[in-house]
């Protein structure tokens, strides 16, 4: 088995209600991986203990976000971008819009 070099992980509690979860992996390419990086990051709603967005990447559909959780897992809006630190850039500022509304 392949072991992965973990690039980041961090938990960031950034206020009482949210918590932040942040993932990033270099892996062997394959077809789930095909850059070689798997991202996961997450930002967690402590109170109702459940996530409420998320963004990750893999095929087919590369860096895309889950903004409708927890209602809907399923639905993802793909991200135009093919860099985890842009990606990340992007989670600040939907996570930023969450927790303005919701503190």
């Amino acid at each position: 088995m392949n072991k992965s070099l973990i690039i980041m992980d961090q938990i960031l509690d950034i206020s009482e209600r949210f918590r932040v979860e942040l993932k990033v992996y270099e892996v062997k390419s394959s077809m789930k991986y095909p850059d070689g990086i798997k991202v996961r990051f997450v930002l967690i709603d402590v109170i109702r203990k459940v996530p409420r967005l998320l963004l990750d990447n893999h095929s087919p559909y590369g860096f895309h976000i889950h903004e409708d959780l927890p209602k809907n897992k399923e639905m993802r809006r793909k991200l135009e971008m093919t860099d985890y630190i842009e990606a990340l850039d992007e989670f600040w500022r939907l996570t930023k819009v969450i927790t303005n509304n919701e503190n």
